[in-house]
């Protein structure tokens, strides 16, 4: 590589993964300081570090990296958002599924990885922002996932937020079972979860259209792909629109099997309404929770989701297909 003098700041997440991401990074750091850049690393403490660290510090480097899985990175985004000129960000994936890995084939391996981050395009990336009523925490899921205050709750996101069948699966997997299982916990976890699935009343609004009715799931997304279940073709990332799934209940449980298969195999049917909008609006009769980047995002009664049109740039390898270039 030629040399480069880019100032490098690396977020660490030492519980992402099965092996943790400490190892990852201290290689990814090497390869990086080989080429000639000077880098910072910072390892996170727990829920919301990650954003205060870069929403502190970032401003002071060209580059942002957050090495860990999907929940990380959008820690590393949320912290961009508060900043006024924001560095661009690269990812070294090493959480359970990454699906911000998958949307942008980003390599795993670090002397890889530095070379995207160093050589690499950054492309401009949708971000959405997420506000509301007034959220609440709850008291019923496992330990680490809740942060102690709501001002810890995710507020954006990069890929997806939902709520409904399976949206909990990938903060209600235990720890444990993901380092030993990998992927497959949140499989198992997601299958465990089948018999309590159950509609919910919600009012909907995609730009000021009315989509509301009975729903088992409700995703606004800005991938190809999520937890590599839900799977979604024709997207582009930086349009300044979101692709919306609305799952209306099926008829007995039979039905589900029939669902999955059709997001399985990016198919849609009359049980799954597909629209793309700038802003959504979710308003419901109790609080309900959302998932946020795979992450818990609190619940509450009317959740609003607006889309920030070129919001980041990550360095990517090449642009994905369908996409739109500065």
């Amino acid at each position: 590589m030629n040399e480069v003098t880019e100032k490098i700041l690396v977020i660490i997440n030492p519980n992402a993964g099965k092996y943790g991401a400490t190892k990852k990074a201290e290689q990814l750091c090497k390869a990086l300081k080989a080429s000639g850049a000077f880098v910072q690393s910072r390892a996170t403490e727990g829920i919301g570090h990650a954003r205060d660290i870069v929403s502190q510090e970032a401003s002071h480097y060209d580059l942002v990296v957050a090495c860990g899985g999907d929940g990380t990175f959008s820690e590393v985004v949320s912290g961009l958002m508060r900043l006024d000129t924001a560095p661009d960000v690269g990812f070294l994936p090493v959480g359970s599924t990454c699906d911000i890995a998958r949307n942008f084939r980003l390599p795993s391996h670090p002397e890889k990885a530095a070379h995207v981050m160093l050589k690499g395009i950054a492309y401009p990336l949708d971000i959405g922002r997420v506000t509301g009523s007034v959220p609440e925490l709850r008291d019923d899921l496992p330990r680490g996932v809740v942060p102690d205050e709501t001002e810890l709750l995710p507020d954006h996101f990069s890929y997806v937020t939902s709520f409904g069948a399976f949206s909990e699966t990938s903060y209600a997997t235990r720890r444990e079972l993901k380092k030993s299982l990998g992927h497959f916990a949140y499989v198992l976890t997601g299958l465990q979860s089948v018999p309590h699935i159950h509609p919910v009343e919600t009012k909907v609004i995609l730009d000021g259209d009315d989509y509301s009715g009975a729903y088992i799931f409700g995703g606004v997304l800005n991938s190809y792909s999520v937890g590599g279940m839900v799977k979604i073709d024709q997207v582009s990332f930086n349009d300044g629109l979101f692709e919306v799934l609305l799952v209306k209940p099926p008829k007995n449980m039979g039905q589900i099997a029939r669902l999955l298969s059709l997001l399985l195999r990016r198919k849609t049917g009359d049980a799954i309404i597909r629209r793309r909008a700038r802003e959504v609006v979710f308003e419901f009769p109790n609080k309900v929770s959302f998932t946020i980047d795979g992450e818990y995002g609190g619940s509450r009664h009317l959740w609003r989701i607006e889309n920030i049109e070129r919001a980041i740039r990550l360095r990517v390898a090449e642009p994905p297909q369908n996409a739109i270039l500065p």
